[in-house]
């Protein structure tokens, strides 16, 4: 129920969801990972696992990056606004809406463009709007290694880098002559199939790698984003957590979803990039 009401504030206070999209290319290959992540740095045995998922184009130029059902629920949502926006707020509050089948914890939508070099991520802070912001591709200095090991039938080799305030380790393979990844991470002469940060909060696991069962489109959610950097992004969402339970109050009136929303916002204090104070 919490997430529905969730949804449906998006729906009504920022128009996140809203399903207007830029196409770019179709997608030859969808790259699926695990991730397994402690979001909670004061109960580390609790580990949470999310299903995501890499879109590549078919020119290896752009590629886009997002949770699982972050993707469904867009879809689904894509699919209910042409009814129109009456009928997409009715899809919201309908008993059609399963929480468990949209359930996610990764917002962010990473858009990659292989030929201007930059990652531009979309993301949404809530009641505070969406959001975009760039970075270039040397943002990872990989340092590629000798070591080399099997995974998922493929040879791999290991490279290290620092990225966010964590330092990671992951494997590629040559054997699959894409330089993308999980996330925000490329670079890198092969595909990358895991990578994981050396203190073991967050790693990314390759599940598998097939061609779209029918033909879709690489694109990004792109209207009424608000532009800013990276390092601007993290201070508002960071500041927003901390005020979590007057920010829900701006717009959920019933207070035992508001206490439980503050007490999960709580457990959210170990976000995957980390910023310097």
């Amino acid at each position: 129920m919490l997430l529905v009401l969730v949804l449906i504030g998006f729906y009504v206070n920022a128009q996140w969801w809203n399903p207007e999209t830029t196409d770019y290319d179709s997608v030859e290959y969808i790259v699926m990972y695990e991730l397994t992540f402690k979001e909670d740095t004061t109960h580390l045995n609790w580990v949470r696992v999310e299903k995501q998922m890499l879109s590549i184009g078919t020119c290896k130029t752009i590629s886009s990056y997002r949770a699982y059902n972050n993707y469904k629920f867009i879809s689904q949502l894509i699919k209910e606004s042409k009814k129109g926006a009456e009928a997409s707020l009715i899809w919201l509050q309908s008993g059609q809406l399963n929480a468990a089948d949209f359930a996610y914890v990764g917002t962010y939508n990473i858009f990659k463009d292989f030929e201007k070099r930059k990652i531009t991520t979309d993301d949404h802070i809530f009641q505070r709007g969406s959001f975009t912001y760039e970075e270039p591709f040397d943002s990872f200095n990989w340092q590629i290694t000798s070591k080399i090991d099997t995974i998922h039938n493929y040879v791999c080799q290991k490279a290290i880098c620092d990225f966010g305030g964590r330092t990671w380790e992951a494997w590629f393979t040559m054997e699959i002559p894409i330089s993308d990844g999980p996330y925000k991470f490329c670079g890198l002469p092969g595909l990358i199939l895991n990578v994981t940060d050396t203190q073991n909060h967050y790693s990314f696991n390759f599940l598998s790698i097939e061609k779209p069962a029918e033909p879709m489109m690489v694109y990004r959610v792109a209207k009424d984003r608000t532009k800013t950097t990276k390092e601007e992004f993290l201070k508002l969402q960071e500041r927003i957590s901390k005020s979590i339970s007057h920010v829900m109050s701006e717009s959920i009136s019933d207070e035992k979803v508001v206490q439980r929303a503050v007490e999960s916002q709580h457990q959210k204090n170990n976000p995957i990039e980390i910023i310097d104070n």
